[in-house]
């Protein structure tokens, strides 16, 4: 089959060539085509994670001090709400130069980043050295002198432990400066096609508005997801532990079927095979009995007799760690 008996000449140039304008996210008008855009296939998460507006709401109070500390005057700091979108998308509509900041996150191994524009970073520097950070950066000036990354170095380490506070309530995150880039190529956060959670804080002082972005993973966003609050982040912290209490106690009160190993001895395969009915095998009782449930030693002891009945009476725990707390849980025997 050919593709012009699938799509006809005229179809095929439709969906190459731009079309009449209409809502891209709606039915077109009737004898007019929507343009097809691969970037309209972003995926959309289905719900909000309420926790990450009261973590830019903790973020956006630590943020005040962090940049008066910097600026040396009151800041005002507005945050923007949380999206989605490829790493790739993203990385591409940054201007030339932009200071890409990594963000290592070693307790979920992976990655964030920090954004800041150039006129950021040139009122930073402007500011630190007595000027009134109203001065512009100079057209053409491709790379960030040595004084700007230090200061911007500083200015992350700040942002990452305010992150490290604003997330604790909920959950801990281990945010740690990494290197630093211009270019998101050398950045190295993410896949193209990776999803991430993109937020942002305006910073306005002397009349002027700056802005930096901090970029996440998609996946820290579910160990909040569910949560509401932070005093949600203790509740099921407190549920996760009843539920491990009672999964203790009703693992406990479960019935094992025993074995023991009374004796014990070595024989050739070819006197096993011509033995008859009547021969005997010689075997040694053993000083100590092992319980067992299954093939997993439990407790230790020694054979005996209890009111005409064979019996073990029990000398110590055999596997500390599956028995238990009561015979000391954790202990190696």
């Amino acid at each position: 089959m050919s593709t012009r008996e699938i799509l006809s000449d005229e179809e095929s140039q439709a969906l190459r060539e731009p079309g009449a304008s209409g809502d891209p996210q709606g039915r077109a008008p009737e004898g007019q085509i929507v343009d097809l855009h691969a970037d309209h296939w972003e995926r959309i998460a289905p719900d909000k994670v309420p926790a990450l507006e009261s973590i830019s709401e903790r973020m956006t109070s630590l943020l005040k001090l962090t940049a008066r500390k910097f600026f040396r005057q009151s800041v005002d700091v507005t945050p923007r709400p949380w999206r989605e979108e490829r790493w790739g998308l993203y990385s591409r509509r940054l201007p030339v130069p932009t200071s890409l900041n990594v963000l290592e996150i070693r307790s979920h191994a992976c990655k964030g980043v920090v954004t800041l524009d150039a006129g950021f970073v040139f009122t930073l520097v402007d500011v630190f050295f007595g000027g009134d950070g109203k001065g512009r950066r100079l057209e053409g000036t491709g790379e960030f002198t040595p004084m700007e990354i230090r200061l911007v170095r500083k200015f992350v380490a700040a942002i990452a432990q305010d992150m490290r506070d604003a997330w604790k309530p909920f959950v801990a995150m281990d945010f740690q400066p990494g290197a630093s880039e211009i270019n998101p190529i050398f950045a190295a956060v993410a896949a193209g096609s990776d999803n991430m959670c993109i937020t942002g804080f305006d910073l306005t002082l002397s009349g002027q508005e700056f802005r930096f972005e901090i970029v996440l993973p998609y996946a820290l966003m579910e160990p909040v997801r569910h949560l509401r609050d932070a005093g949600q982040a203790d509740q099921a912290e407190a549920d996760s532990r009843r539920w491990s209490t009672r999964l203790k106690a009703d693992v406990q009160d479960a019935r094992v079927s025993l074995r023991a190993v009374v004796a014990r001895t070595e024989i050739s395969l070819r006197d096993l095979t011509q033995a008859k009915p009547g021969d005997i095998i010689p075997t040694d009782l053993l000083p100590a009995v092992i319980l067992y449930a299954g093939e997993t030693p439990l407790v230790e002891g020694t054979f005996g007799m209890f009111q005409g009945r064979n019996a073990v009476r029990v000398t110590k725990p055999a596997n500390r760690i599956t028995v238990g707390e009561k015979y000391g849980r954790g202990e190696n025997s």
